[in-house]
């Protein structure tokens, strides 16, 4: 029989060298710390290979370092089987336990030399084993070298090593471990043990599968029934949520159209402001170039102006100058009174003529006395010549005194001339200018005036307004349109859902109406099965029933004619045999032409069999109906939601673009109110700057007006200043010639009066003469005064000769030119009018081409400004602010446009903000409606979305949802599948029940086993009893496999979610899954539920007059000695179950349990427990100070200390 042989230390734990024989009971003794209990953990480590559990005490030295503290250290194991004997060789490797397997019997001299050396050397002691031997590799793990010894390997070259074959051999070693450590035995180890030894596998609960499962539907139920639940005005708030938000995605999905058209768009014209850019710099730049073209026209044409206006000025001074001089000429004649000495000059034959005359007549009146008048007119002549003299001296006086000042008058006068001239020349030069200054201040003033009425006709921004304007009235049709575009589209939807409506309502009648069809085909099969039950049940005591037993060959008799129901299967009609009469009742029949018409139980049954079997395949059916209907209408569902969804999203795309035409158009009016404002405002600014224009021209035109008065005025001063100094100048010159004059005169007074003395004298002489003679004195004075008169004329035109020829010569030199000069004067200055008319007429052409051009460059830096800005805020949007997503980036279709990038940017910003808010809107949507739901949820709804894409993927999967009329599916699922959990959980527990009561079979056995062969009589009885469980887990499983067995045709007929709150088993069952599901989440690792959690184990030990009552652990029973025997028996006991478990695979075999300090038991009970042990193939090792009952045992060693070494003798070997 497979067993442990024997032990053999070399070097291990202060052991030299030693040779232990286990294959029987052995008895080890020796004085205290003499290496006892060394010895039985290197026989435990044998069965636990565990380091942790053999009783090392802390302080102690580990394992490894005790056993193995040498590199030649070693532990070896030899193992007996039925083909001989192998060896386990334990040695230390890289500081731990190692084994190997050597498939042969121990032999020193694999390990020691012929000289007692102990081999280290690996290599060297696998050459001293034979090559034939077959030899393992290293085994570094403890728990590999037990799977190999216990059988629980599937490396077929360690099988040979098994002592048994078995895959739950754990709690072998277990319970030879609890008897070397008097360890705390357990009802849990205990009942393990015995379920174990029932079977293979133990085939435990999976908890986990109940767990998913329950909470699974736990979940789903609710979930479901959520969809279902109904407010008191009777909506499904989470039915509406989830129609909330599926429109709320068509409406996101619609501002996304958008937003990819309003991009497209934006490319188009961010391509056409790229394309339009250097166009508008190059045009601009040619309108600067011609603006500074026609500026530099300007200056050449005033420079040219200018050149031929100065030309012409020179000239007209000239011809002003000139006639200057003739009017100051004329003013000097006239002041030397030139029209008197022209009319005396004109005279001068006319009086040289009547002087002669007169001369004549006195020559005749004198003519008699001519003598008279020579005399006297000689004396005369001689007085005459004296005044003449005189007279001539005088005037010569004068005349040169007249010469003296007129030199002084001419230069005075030349001065004053050429100062007046000076003043003159500079005020006229300043006047020519004035009157071009004028000119041109008044073609300023009236061209400013005519800017000022033409503004009243400036709508600078009229082309934009207007644009707006036809944009608005656009967007009037587009409402218009859109109206009637979403009254054909809802009604298209009302018309499809309406048609939807109508098919599904026909599918559910038609579905009711083979359900009631099958319904009443299923009551009138039962009540057919209730007939035959009722005729089956009446079986036993029966009139067919008697016949069968006391008639044969009845059927062909009294069967053809009785009556099935009311006789043959009736029963207390008491039927007896009448041998005498071959007839019934007295009445013999013929009934060989008569069929049988009665059926046999059999056939009943038979029958009874296909009745149930329609029954079940009509329950099929039924069970089907909702699902087929359920599949008929999500068919019906997905076929008009292909219709009904592009029609629902460009409902929603008309509503989104309804609802932003007011405030397109509020953009619009804005726009048209803001470009109002601007214009008003720009015209208001050019209204400033054109009346400031013309009122600085005004007062420029005022400024130049006084200041060509104040030049006048000043000018008048000026010669009035500069006259009046000359005019004194000029009076101090007359003055001194009126002096000497005066002076000339006083003394031309004086002499005049002597020589009118003397001529008055002589006259008077001549006249007394004379008129002594007879001549008329008086005529004769007359012709002589008259002639005198005639001679004074005659001399005063001879002194004013000079006079009147400078006055002809000017007249003929000077004056006769005036009217020419005038007239070249005019034609200057109408040639000056038109050059300055002409100047300013292609000055004003200039200046309007110049402001038309700057109108136009305004224009173009604008549009280039504008342009440029809204590239800029495009490559700004794009490169900072990430308003679109990546795929539009690379998106490069264009859509056609009038807008520009700002208002399509705008339009973009609007619609990403509109998008945003509705994305807000639908988060906070979609948050509520997943309040309703676990993230586990059985729709797989995603319950923690993250990113916008999470959230509008909720939508289109809602979308598909309710299109689809998913819900049902998921009713009728977890409807079923509730049922699938009761039946799950009513096959497993029902199996676990079964083997409940197998365990009382096993626990009646032991009990019976302890009772029969129970040696000690200090223990009066030891009992094993399972109780029901307290678990309440298992007790909730055990209720809900009890409520399911009972109601087992009630169970799921009835659909979970129905609008009749469900009968009363379906929700006595949800009650019962849903308490299921909380304690499971109260245990949330606990992994199964097996048979040992459906019982509980307790123990009863009786110890003399002592009871510990049922308990679950057994310690301090009794005494010291007590307690490890019964700790013993039962470890022992339970070893044996095991064992036997085992050994129905591979045949018994032995194992040893180590008892250390036997000693404190009774000599009795020693013996006892060896042959307990014994009769179950379980060899006791004890160890004790002295040795007791030494033929009880097959080996006794003593054990003793030389130095630190141990040394190990056999003292007692029994021979069987």
């Amino acid at each position: 029989m497979k067993c442990l042989n024997k032990i053999i230390f070399i070097n291990s734990a202060n052991i030299p060298y030693a040779e232990i024989s286990v294959d029987g009971n052995v008895h080890f003794t020796g004085t205290q710390g003499v290496g006892k209990s060394t010895v039985l953990r290197a026989l435990l480590f044998f069965y636990n290979a565990d380091k942790q559990r053999l009783g090392i005490q802390q302080g102690q030295k580990p394992f490894d370092e005790f056993y193995f503290r040498q590199s030649n250290s070693y532990i070896l194991y030899e193992v007996m089987r039925d083909n001989g004997a192998y060896t386990i060789l334990v040695s230390r490797y890289q500081g731990r336990a190692s084994w190997r397997f050597i498939d042969a019997p121990y032999q020193r001299e694999w390990l020691i030399t012929d000289d007692n050396q102990v081999l280290s050397d690996w290599v060297k002691i696998r050459e001293r084993i034979d090559r034939n031997i077959a030899v393992s590799a290293r085994v570094e793990s403890g728990v590999m070298f037990k799977d190999i010894i216990f059988g629980n390997t599937h490396d077929h070259k360690y099988t040979r090593y098994a002592l048994v074959q078995s895959s739950h051999y754990q709690n072998i070693p277990r319970s030879i471990q609890n008897v070397f450590l008097n360890t705390k035995l357990d009802a849990d180890f205990v009942k393990n043990t015995i379920i174990q030894s029932m079977t293979d596998e133990e085939l435990p609960i999976d908890l986990q599968t109940y767990r998913r499962l329950v909470t699974d539907f736990e979940r789903e139920y609710d979930e479901i029934d959520c969809w279902f639940r109904q407010t008191r005005d009777g909506i499904y708030p989470v039915r509406q949520q989830a129609l909330n938000i599926a429109e709320q995605g068509r409406k996101i999905v619609a501002l996304d159209q958008q937003l990819q058209d309003v991009w497209r768009m934006l490319n188009h014209a961010v391509a056409y402001s790229e394309q339009r850019l250097p166009l508008l710099e190059v045009e601009a730049e040619k309108v600067k170039a011609d603006i500074e073209k026609e500026r530099k026209r300007e200056k050449e044409l005033t420079e040219e102006y200018e050149k031929e206006k100065d030309s012409l000025n020179q000239e007209l001074g000239a011809n002003r100058s000139k006639l200057k001089e003739i009017a100051q000429a004329r003013k000097d004649f006239e002041a030397n009174g030139i029209e008197a000495i022209l009319a005396l000059a004109e005279r001068e034959t006319a009086i040289k003529q009547e002087a002669a005359e007169k001369q004549t007549l006195l020559d005749d009146l004198l003519k008699t006395h001519a003598s008279i008048e020579e005399k006297y007119n000689i004396a005369r002549g001689k007085l005459e010549n004296a005044r003449q003299a005189f007279e001539n001296i005088q005037k010569e006086a004068y005349y040169q005194k007249q010469a003296e000042l007129q030199i002084k008058r001419n230069r005075l006068e030349e001065e004053r001339a050429k100062n007046r001239n000076q003043v003159m020349d500079a005020f006229n030069s300043w006047r020519h200018e004035s009157d071009e200054r004028l000119q041109m201040l008044l073609a300023e003033q009236n061209r400013a005036d005519n800017a000022l009425k033409e503004l009243r006709q400036w709508h600078p921004l009229a082309d934009e307004i207007k644009r707006i304007d036809e944009r608005l009235l656009q967007l009037d049709w587009t409402e218009k349109e859109n109206t009637a575009r979403q009254t054909a589209v809802k009604s298209q939807i009302a018309q499809i859902t309406a048609e939807y409506e109508m098919k599904e309502s026909e599918m559910k009648q038609a579905s009711q109406h083979e359900q009631e069809r099958l319904e009443a085909d299923r009551t009138q099969i039962r009540e057919q099965i209730a007939k035959i039950d009722e005729l089956l049940a009446r079986l036993d005591g029966s009139f067919y029933k008697w016949l069968c037993e006391n008639k044969e060959g009845w059927e062909n008799t009294i069967g053809k004619v009785v009556d099935e129901e009311r006789i043959l299967y009736a029963q207390g009609i008491e039927p007896q045999l009448d041998v005498a009469s071959g007839s019934l009742y007295g009445v013999k029949l013929d009934l060989d032409n008569i069929a049988s018409v009665h059926r046999t139980p059999d056939e009943y049954r038979l029958e009874k069999k296909d009745l149930e079997e329609r029954v079940r395949q009509i329950n099929r059916r039924l069970m089907q109906l909702p699902i087929t209907l359920q599949e008929e209408i999500a068919k019906l569902g997905k076929k008009y939601a292909a219709r009904l969804n592009p029609l629902r999203q460009q409902a929603t795309l008309l509503k989104v673009e309804e609802e932003q035409i007011p405030v397109k158009r509020q953009d619009l009016q804005n726009r048209r109110h803001q470009l109002e404002m601007e214009e008003q405002e720009r015209i208001a600014q050019e209204k400033e700057i054109r009346e400031r224009l013309f009122n600085e021209a005004l007062l420029k035109v005022q400024s130049e007006k006084d200041a060509r008065e104040k030049s006048e005025s000043k000018n008048k001063k000026d010669l009035k200043e500069l006259d009046s100094s000359f005019n004194k100048a000029f009076k101090a010159l007359d003055e001194e010639l009126r002096i000497f004059k005066e002076a000339q005169q006083s003394e031309t007074e004086r002499r005049g009066k002597e020589f009118a003395a003397q001529k008055r004298q002589l006259d008077e002489q001549q006249k007394a003469e004379l008129a002594g003679k007879g001549v008329d004195t008086i005529l004769l004075e007359q012709y002589r005064r008259a002639l005198e008169g005639l001679m004074e004329q005659l001399k005063r035109i001879d002194r004013e000769r000079p006079i009147v020829i400078r006055y002809r010569d000017a007249e003929k030199n000077l004056f006769a030119r005036e009217p020419e000069i005038k007239k070249a004067i005019k034609a200057i200055e109408q040639r000056l009018f038109m050059l300055r008319q002409r100047y300013e007429d292609r000055r004003t052409r200039i200046g309007k081409k110049c402001k038309e051009m700057e109108e136009r460059q305004k224009t173009l830096l604008k549009e280039l400004t504008y342009r440029r800005e809204g590239l800029e805020l495009y490559r700004q949007m794009v490169e900072n602010e990430h308003l679109v997503p990546d795929t539009f980036l690379a998106d490069g279709n264009t859509m056609n446009t009038e807008l520009s990038c700002q208002q399509l940017l705008s339009q973009l910003r609007g619609t990403v903000n509109q998008k945003r808010e509705s994305i807000d809107k639908l988060k906070d949507i979609v948050v509520s409606f997943n309040r309703n739901f676990k993230p586990q949820n059985a729709f797989h709804f995603n319950t923690m979305p993250v990113t916008d894409n999470d959230y509008l993927q909720i939508a289109v999967d809602l979308q598909d949802f309710m299109d689809n009329n998913k819900i049902e599916e998921f009713r009728r699922r977890t409807s079923e599948h509730y049922k699938d959990i009761l039946g799950r959980i009513s096959t497993e527990i029902g199996s676990l029940m079964k083997r409940r009561s197998d365990v009382d079979g096993v626990i009646l056995d032991i009990n019976r086993d302890f009772v029969e062969k129970n040696f000690a009589g200090v223990i009066k009885s030891i009992e094993l009893r399972a109780n029901e469980s307290s678990d309440k887990l298992m007790q909730l499983l055990i209720s809900i496999h009890d409520y399911a067995v009972e109601n087992a045709l009630s169970i799921g007929e009835l659909n979970l979610f129905s609008s009749d709150n469900r009968d009363e088993v379906n929700r006595k069952v949800v009650d019962y899954l849903k308490s299921l599901s909380h304690q499971l989440q109260n245990e949330p690792n606990r992994p199964a539920v097996s048979l040992g959690d459906a019982f509980r184990l307790q123990f009863r030990v009786k110890e003399n007059d002592n009871d510990t009552n049922w308990v679950e652990r057994i310690n301090n029973v009794g005494s010291d000695g007590t307690d490890i025997l019964v700790k013993a028996m039962v470890n022992i006991m339970l070893i044996n179950v095991f064992k036997k478990k085992a050994a129905r695979k591979s045949g018994d075999f032995i194992v040893h349990c180590m008892m250390d300090e036997i000693g404190r038991l009774h000599p009795n009970n020693i013996k006892g427990i060896l042959q307990f042990a014994n009769s179950r193939n379980i060899y006791l090792i004890n160890s004790s100070p002295t040795s007791y009952n030494p033929y009880d045992y097959r080996y006794t060693y003593l054990l003793s200390k030389h130095g630190v070494k141990t040394r190990v003798e056999k003292l007692l070997k029994r021979i069987k």
